[in-house]
Formats: C-alpha cells, sequence, structure tokens
C-alpha cells in the first residue's frame, strides 16, 4: 500500500509526501500523481520520510526522478544506501573505468546534492530564499579589508593619533600662556585702617579742637568684593627642557608609526596563515572527494566482479572498507574547511563567510639570503621602534641635566575690575622672574644617571635584536627553500603516482591483481597531493614571515602576482 498527498507552494513548486511501502505499483501511482501535478520534475519534491521498504523497481524509479531533477527530503538511511549501490551498479553497466570517470562527476554531485543533504531540497521545497554563497576575496581585497576592519589594526591607528596629538600639545610649551582669573570673596567685617589715635596725639601737642582734623579712619578692604585678573606667562629660557620634551615627542610618533607597520606586517603574515589554510582545505576536500569517487568505482566493480567469480570476498570486503574510511576523511575535511573559513571571517571582522579567490603558489626563486638580511637591518619595523626609543632616552638625559640650569619667565598682569582693589594693590605690573634649584638632596645627578643607564640599556637591546632579527631571517628563509624543494620533489612524483594508479587498476580489472594493491595506489596519490598542497602552503607561509620579518610585508602581494607554478592544478 502507497499513501501520497500532494501540496503545492505558491511558486508553483509541487511536494508529494509519500508513505508507505514503494514497488513496482507504487511507483506508477507516484508517477501518475507527479503528472497530475502538472509541474516539471525540476519543481518536484519527494518527501520519503514514511517510507517502509522499497524494491528494485522503485529505487529504478527514484532514480529516474532525481535524473530528471526531482529533489529527495527526508530519504530513510536503508534507501539512500540502496540508491547509492544502484547508481554506482549502472555506472559500471555502461562503461569500462576509462568512460566512467567522466560520467561519474555529475552523478555523484547530483546525488550528493539531493541525497545527502536534505536540508538544502527542503529550503527549496518550502520556497525560501537560498543561503547567499561566501563572498569571493582575493588576497589583496582581504588584507585591504582586514586592515580597515580588524581591531587590532584600528587600535594601532588610534595609538598613532593619540601620540600625534601628544605631539601637538608640546608644541604649546613654545608660546606664551594665557590666564583669565576671578574670584569673589566675603570677609566677617570691612578691614578698617584707623588713625584716630595718631589724630588725637596731633590735636593735643597743637591744642586744636577736634573738629579741626577730618577722621583718620578708612575702610582698607570692603567686606564683599570680587577681582578679575588677565595673566600672561612666557618662558624664555628653561636650559632645554621644552626642546628635549618636544624632540621626545616627536620620537613617540615615530614609534607608533612603526609600530602600526609592525602591526600590520604581524596580521598580514596571519592573514597568509588563514586565507591560505583556507585554500588548502577546499583543494584538500576535493582530493578526498575525488578519492572516495575513485573508490566508489572501485567497490562497485569488486562487488561486480564478485557476483561474477572473478575475484574472493574478502577482496570486495577490502574495497569497501577503504572506501568508508574515505567517506569519513571526506566529512572531517568538511569540518576542516569550516573551521578555517570561521577563522578567516574572525580576522577580517566579518560576519559573513568568505571564499578565498587567491590560488595556493610557489614563489619563484628571489635574491639571496645576504640581501634580506641586509634589508632586515635597515627597513625591519622593530628595530626602528628601539632607534626611536633610544632617541627618547637621549631626550630624557638632556632634560635632567636641564634641571641644574635656571628657568627664566616673563610675565604680565591686568587687573580687569579695579574697583575693589586696596590702596596698595597694582593695576597692572610686568616683569621677568627667574629660579633656579640650589639643593635638592642629589636628585637631580641620580636622574640623570638613571637616564643614562636607560640609554645604555636600549643600546644593549637593539644590538640583541639585530642578532636575533638575523637569524630569524635565515631561519625563515631556509624554511621557504625546504618548503620549495619538497614541493618540487613531490611534483616530479606525482605523475609516477598517477601511473600506477592506471596500472593497478587496469591490472585489477583484468584479474591480475587485487584490490589491496588498488586502494594502496590511490591512497599514496592522494597522500603525495595532499603533501604537495601542504607544502605549497607552508612555502607561502614562510614567505609571508621572511617579508615580515625583513619589514616588507606589503611585497608578498607582488611576488604571489608574479609567480609561474600553480599547485591547484
Amino acid at each position: 500500500m502507497i499513501r501520497i498527498d500532494t501540496t503545492r507552494s505558491d511558486t508553483g513548486r509541487a511536494e508529494l509526501a509519500v508513505s508507505g511501502a514503494l514497488d513496482g505499483d507504487a511507483a506508477a501511482e507516484i508517477a501518475s500523481a507527479i503528472g497530475r501535478a502538472g509541474s516539471p520534475l525540476s519543481l518536484v519534491v519527494l518527501r520519503l520520510g514514511g517510507l517502509t521498504s522499497a524494491d528494485r523497481a522503485g529505487c529504478d524509479a527514484l532514480l529516474e526522478w532525481v535524473e530528471g531533477g526531482a529533489a529527495l527530503v527526508e530519504c530513510p538511511a536503508f534507501l539512500r544506501r540502496w540508491l547509492r549501490a544502484e547508481h554506482l551498479s549502472r555506472i559500471r553497466e555502461r562503461s569500462r573505468i576509462r568512460d566512467a570517470n567522466r560520467c561519474v562527476a555529475p552523478m555523484a554531485s547530483m546525488l550528493l546534492a539531493f541525497l545527502l543533504t536534505p536540508g538544502v531540497a527542503a529550503a527549496q521545497a518550502s520556497g525560501a530564499p537560498p543561503q547567499a554563497p561566501p563572498a569571493a576575496l582575493t588576497f589583496a581585497e582581504a588584507r585591504t579589508r582586514m586592515l580597515a576592519g580588524n581591531e587590532t589594526a584600528r587600535a594601532a591607528e588610534e595609538t598613532l593619533a593619540e601620540r600625534r596629538d601628544e605631539r601637538s600639545a608640546m608644541k604649546g610649551f613654545y608660546w606664551p600662556r594665557v590666564e583669565l582669573h576671578a574670584q569673589a570673596t566675603h570677609l566677617d567685617d570691612d578691614i578698617i585702617l584707623d588713625l584716630n589715635p595718631i589724630r588725637d596725639v596731633i590735636s593735643a601737642l597743637h591744642r586744636l579742637p577736634s573738629s579741626a582734623l577730618p577722621s583718620f579712619e578708612t575702610t582698607f578692604q570692603k567686606q564683599d568684593y570680587w577681582l578679575s585678573s588677565l595673566t600672561v606667562t612666557w618662558p624664555i629660557y628653561t636650559g632645554g627642557k621644552v626642546q628635549a620634551a618636544n624632540k621626545a615627542a616627536a620620537l613617540q610618533i615615530t614609534d607608533a608609526e612603526q609600530a602600526r607597520r609592525q602591526t600590520a606586517a604581524a596580521l598580514s603574515s596571519e592573514l597568509v596563515r588563514r586565507y591560505f589554510a583556507l585554500r588548502l582545505a577546499l583543494r584538500a576536500r576535493d582530493v578526498r572527494a575525488r578519492v572516495l569517487d575513485g573508490l566508489d568505482t572501485h567497490a562497485a566493480h569488486a562487488a561486480a566482479l564478485e557476483r561474477e567469480g572473478q575475484i574472493a570476498r574478502v577482496e570486495r570486503l577490502h574495497a569497501e572498507v577503504a572506501r568508508r574510511d574515505a567517506e569519513r576523511q571526506l566529512r572531517a575535511a568538511e569540518h576542516d574547511v569550516a573551521l578555517a573559513r570561521a577563522a578567516l571571517a574572525s580576522l577580517l571582522s566579518s560576519d559573513a563567510p568568505v571564499e578565498p579567490a587567491s590560488r595556493l603558489f610557489v614563489a619563484d626563486a628571489l635574491e639571496p639570503l645576504e640581501a634580506f638580511v641586509a634589508r632586515a637591518l635597515e627597513n625591519n619595523p622593530a628595530l626602528a621602534r628601539l632607534q626611536a626609543q633610544r632617541g627618547r632616552a637621549s631626550e630624557a638625559v638632556r632634560a635632567e641635566k636641564a634641571a641644574w640650569l635656571p628657568t627664566v619667565a616673563a610675565f604680565g598682569m591686568r587687573e580687569l575690575h579695579a574697583d575693589d582693589l586696596t590702596i596698595v594693590s597694582p593695576t597692572w605690573a610686568v616683569g621677568v622672574r627667574a629660579s633656579i634649584t640650589l639643593f635638592d638632596g642629589m636628585e637631580r645627578g641620580h636622574r640623570v644617571a638613571a637616564a643614562k643607564s636607560q640609554e645604555r640599556r636600549i643600546d644593549l637591546l637593539r644590538e640583541r635584536a639585530r642578532r636575533d632579527l638575523a637569524a630569524l631571517v635565515e631561519q625563515k628563509f631556509r624554511a621557504m627553500e625546504k618548503a620549495r624543494d619538497e614541493y618540487e620533489s613531490l611534483d616530479k612524483t606525482l605523475e609516477l603516482a598517477a601511473e600506477v594508479v592506471r596500472a593497478r587498476t587496469r591490472a585489477f580489472e583484468e584479474g591480475m591483481g587485487t584490490s589491496l594493491e588498488v586502494v594502496d595506489a590511490r591512497l599514496a596519490l592522494q597522500a603525495l597531493q595532499l603533501q604537495r598542497l601542504a607544502a605549497a602552503y607552508a612555502c607561502d607561509v614562510a614567505l609571508a614571515e621572511l617579508l615580515e620579518a625583513v619589514g616588507d610585508a606589503d611585497r608578498f602581494e607582488a611576488i604571489r602576482s608574479q609567480s609561474g607554478v600553480d599547485p591547484e592544478k
């Protein structure tokens, strides 16, 4: 018995929910239901979650519908295995292995799309918009996006902006400082200047009447008063403190610029690792998919030869075990792709997945090691930062020595509200003041000694950095050369391994070889292909790290675009 429930979406897609036993009669009923639906096979969805069993006729009908474009949803596991077996059997019956290789790809991709990924078909059946494919980015585009959006790169830009503002602030010491002061005061009482006792003495001495002299009492300061004044202070001589502070601030900008270069170079190397790691994972997945297709064909031929009595059962079992192991490795490769894609999107600060459009490559022969070492000692941003820090230490010594010298400044003052001034307060004043510290407990001497120790420390660090940098450049250079040599060696071996696979397969078909020999040859070819891709990836990463050490991270794209070796061919 078979039950068919037909529904139709607004987009014209017909969905048939099938339950029961799928045999020849049921297949005829389903075909009639498809015809009555009036939709082409490309718009038909067969929901098979209710199927309990199926025979060969039903499986043949399903294969015909799938090849015609129908989508299968909720296909039971037993039916998927049966469909795969029937599909592989058909491949053998149509041609020998040489012709089958041309037929497997479209058929296998069709079955994988509609049988092994029911979620896609379900999305199509429901009329939901398909998920947008990952955006394809070349390496140059990815680097531009990373430097613009990555939070670490943006933080380095903000640090540079901060240092520039600090430099502008230091320039203010060259200019006079103008300040406006205002003050409102309430006293407990008026301040009275009482000179009447003197008045009384004068009156007594001269025998004057009290009315002859005015009162000698006056208000010196009212109880409530307010003052406002404008002051100007202009340093004339500071012993070199202002100049030292400004030069140190300028060197801080240089330090921040080199730190930004250093950050961009480190991020570029990390981008090479993640970008081409995804590319490597994609190509490794393709290799494993091709191996699985080949082992599918081999397992199907082994099963046919077993039925014909040409090989033992153990030979067929060995082919099946190898096929299952290849299937497991392909699933693992899919996980590797997903992880690499997520890592790249994180580095690019992108919420959407991206697709690497630039291919793996092997750099052509570059300049010798000595040229890279010389360039690194001249251009490495870490050494440039140490040089800037050495300059700041020298300016610190100069600033500390200035503490032994006097400080001279001109000043001026103008009272803006003169009504509440006392009789001893000036309305305006100008002048020059100078100050010098005579004794500070030997603080200045120790500060100068500490600044000189800082100079010597940075000198030692810079010398150590130069030695380490030369060793690092040599290490990365030799790692790149090693990876290139390994790639060239594997590339020469790959053609021989492919010929071994063809020979072993032909011998097995003619009864002159074993399944073990075929499987081993295919796995050996797969291993060589993966090793060659890994060698190309190692060469690319070593090149990026070498250019980072040299200080020429921007050069990576030019070398990549000029490379004539394509490991993905």
